[in-house]
């Protein structure tokens, strides 16, 4: 065996190997020290990640912008949306496998150089079907960034501090999110929308010369060997294209229409077949015996669950603070950078617990608040305050920064550096397939019981105004005839902000200061007040689903090991393998480590 092998190299001792180990054997103390440019090769593959999450949520304040200025609807700017999470879901996993074929340096920067040529032509796209053709480039540019950015890392870093190094990586990512909106908001408002994309050109460039200085080759002893499984690719990719397109326009097109069910059936069949092909060909795109390292199938199952409860979530809370707080979607997006911004002094704790202790009391830990914060956002009602909303949005802060880096972090350093690039690939599809799935639900949850109480809030705001003594017949026939106006507008566009502030719009509105005047706020005021309690109970429900899919994650997060790098690949060694790996760590600690060249 090469000295690469052995468990002092790996950092981690395997099943059987004697506990107590001082450190690694004599002539390796240079390697524990990681690679002596780690922290800048963090900070600039931080930088080509950031940049990639920041595009996730940059985007979503600039769409009104967008659709007027490109003269285009909802539906067909949604795609600008759509096309950029599509080709993220479908091309993880291929990225992750060239990554580890062919390097992962190389496969980093190709990204940031895709990246930052299609945030160029996104910025100067003539209409609305070249910014999302556009888009779907900075797609695949945004997969191989965010795909191949944590191996680096933790190929750059010792065994001891990847856990801290990780979660200082998802802090950086956690800022992302937190200043997205905002940043967005303030391109948008001062400037265009083509800005949001050309930030982006002069960030890529700098990524891209730092990264080719600072970020090693690698060699070819840390690279898969065997050619690129076309197949496997193929397939994979049709099934989950199949699956995000059905989960993304399941409301729009139907869940039962023909379109939507033969999505869904592809889908689930493509599962079976790719897991058969990977078990049959010579260089699988997926190794499947991956699966068998307890740490690795423990948090990426975590993260699906997680990923499924955070995917709806940013969109229910920004929805409740628009629809029932009556604020803009501005200022909504800056009252949520409490949650990032929490998450971010969390993450590097965090990653130092997790070297402490190990991820799986952290990672359960980040799951637990992150349920019980969306429990308690289920209570909220339309008297709640900003406060109310925020110490709660704080605790799902607390959550992420706890769970998302604790279990990267755990998947990664239980895979052997030759296929860390699949194995983040892996864990990039679980959480955006999560995200998809999440959004899906909590929105058709949402559409369903925000239909019925609107419907009800309805009946008993055309009867309050029934039986206000004060007015006239003529201003209660007004008067209740706006309000199902207002509702019908509300209903076909999806909206209710303009239901818990303005229910009487529309209608005629008496001289100021006369005593009618009067009548008609008390009349909408209490006309909104039951639109406000009425439809913040419609958040109730998604606010549960999303929390039951956290709490499921602490199961498979207890499983993630006690200390990191636990498990690393030790359930698909032989027995012989293990008792041999066993005695050379028992020569190691004796000082004799046995190596054979």
């Amino acid at each position: 065996m090469t000295d690469s092998a052995t468990p002092a190299a790996s950092g981690s001792a395997p099943a059987g190997a004697p506990t107590g180990q001082s450190g690694p054997p004599p002539g390796a103390g240079d390697l524990d020290q990681g690679h002596p440019r780690k922290w800048w090769i963090l900070v600039a593959v931080s930088i080509g990640m950031f940049m990639g999450l920041l595009d996730v949520t940059i985007v979503n304040i600039a769409m009104p912008a967008i659709i007027s200025d490109l003269h285009t609807t909802v539906t067909h700017a949604s795609w600008v949306l759509n096309a950029y999470s599509l080709v993220l879901a479908v091309f993880f996993l291929s990225m992750g496998r060239i990554a580890d074929r062919y390097g992962q340096k190389r496969v980093f920067l190709f990204g940031l150089a895709t990246f930052t040529v299609f945030s160029l032509l996104c910025g100067f796209a003539p209409n609305i079907d070249w910014l999302i053709v556009f888009r779907a480039g900075q797609g695949l540019g945004g997969a191989a960034l965010l795909t191949i950015s944590l191996p680096i890392i933790l190929g750059a870093f010792p065994p001891r501090q990847q856990g801290m190094a990780v979660g200082l990586w998802g802090a950086l990512g956690t800022a992302a999110a937190a200043v997205g909106p905002t940043l967005g908001g303030v391109l948008v408002t001062y400037g265009h929308w083509s800005w949001i994309f050309f930030v982006n050109v002069p960030i890529g460039v700098f990524a891209i010369v730092v990264c080719a200085r600072v970020v090693p080759r690698g060699t070819k002893k840390e690279r898969v060997e065997g050619g690129i499984d076309i197949p496997g690719m193929l397939i994979s990719g049709v099934g989950l294209f199949a699956l995000t397109l059905a989960l993304v326009e399941g409301g729009s097109w139907g869940w039962t229409s023909a379109a939507i069910v033969a999505l869904l059936v592809l889908a689930a069949l493509s599962f079976p077949l790719f897991m058969w092909w990977e078990m049959h060909t010579a260089s699988p795109m997926f190794p499947v015996n991956l699966l068998r390292i307890r740490s690795f199938t423990a948090a990426n199952s975590a993260i699906l669950f997680i990923g499924l409860a955070m995917g709806g979530t940013f969109l229910m809370v920004v929805l409740f603070m628009v629809s029932v707080l009556g604020y803009s979607e501005l200022r909504a997006a800056v009252a949520l950078t409490a949650m990032p911004l929490i998450a971010l002094i969390i993450a590097p704790n965090s990653g130092r617990l997790n070297d402490r202790i190990g991820p799986r009391l952290p990672a359960a830990a980040g799951a637990a608040f992150f349920g019980v914060g969306l429990i308690l956002l289920a209570q909220l009602g339309g008297n709640t305050s900003l406060w109310d909303v925020m110490w709660r949005v704080a605790l799902l802060g607390v959550g992420m920064g706890l769970a998302m880096p604790t279990l990267s972090a755990a998947s990664m350093a239980s895979l052997p550096r030759q296929v860390r690039g699949v194995g983040s690939g892996s864990l990039n599809t679980m959480r955006q397939i999560g995200f998809t799935v999440g959004v899906a639900l909590l929105v058709a949850i949402f559409t369903h019981t925000v239909a019925l109480n609107a419907q009800h809030a309805t009946k008993q705001a055309v009867g309050y105004v029934a039986v206000q003594p004060q007015l006239s017949a003529a201003e209660k026939g007004a008067y209740s005839a706006a309000i199902l106006k207002n509702a019908m507008a509300a209903k076909s566009s999806g909206g209710a902000a303009t239901l818990t502030t303005q229910p009487l719009a529309g209608a005629p509105k008496p001289p100021a200061g006369t005593q009618a005047a009067l009548q008609y706020h008390k009349v909408n005021a209490g006309a909104a007040a039951i639109y406000k309690n009425d439809i913040a109970k419609s958040f109730s429900w998604p606010f549960y689903a999303a929390a039951l899919a956290a709490l499921l994650a602490i199961i498979p997060a207890l499983f993630t090991g006690r200390r990191l790098g636990e498990h690393m690949g030790h359930e698909e060694m032989s027995r012989d393998e293990r008792l041999r790996a066993a005695g050379e760590a028992e020569a190691a600690d004796a000082g004799v480590p046995l190596t054979a060249e």
